[in-house]
């Protein structure tokens, strides 16, 4: 016995399967697309967390300074513009001093490039002179 095919809805299959792949399609780049945002998220926030840190230490830096030699500490106080910030890393650093009577204001801003834009995160301290 042979079994007949029924060929008046041999096109719905088709068109389905098609309908199918597409939405398919669309669910996966909206994914991709979260995805990509995600790693650049993901990324910008460990370049900022690591210009942080950089600039934390050069503040430390500067207290250390401050701490061995006052006096020389005080009179030497300038603006400063360090390209790299660290060597093999992509930051650059813009050091400003504000001298006061009884202080120096310290800030640090740490640039860096990302995707064609230019980044940045900055720091400032007041280191006073001790009293004595």
């Amino acid at each position: 016995m042979k079994k007949k095919l029924d060929i008046k809805n041999g096109g719905q299959l088709l068109i389905e399967i098609v309908v199918a792949i597409g939405i398919i399609g669309l669910v996966l780049v909206g994914v991709s697309d979260l995805m990509t945002k995600s790693v650049r998220t993901t990324s910008f926030q460990k370049q900022k967390a690591e210009a942080l840190t950089i600039i934390k230490e050069r503040l430390g830096d500067y207290k250390t300074a401050r701490d061995t030699n006052p006096e020389s500490f005080y009179s030497s106080a300038e603006n400063a513009l360090i390209d790299p910030c660290v060597i093999d890393k992509p930051f650059r650093c813009l050091i400003t001093m504000e001298k006061y009577p009884d202080s120096v204001k310290v800030s640090i801003k740490a640039e860096w490039l990302d995707g064609g834009k230019t980044y940045e995160v900055s720091l400032s301290q007041l280191l006073f002179r001790e009293k004595k």
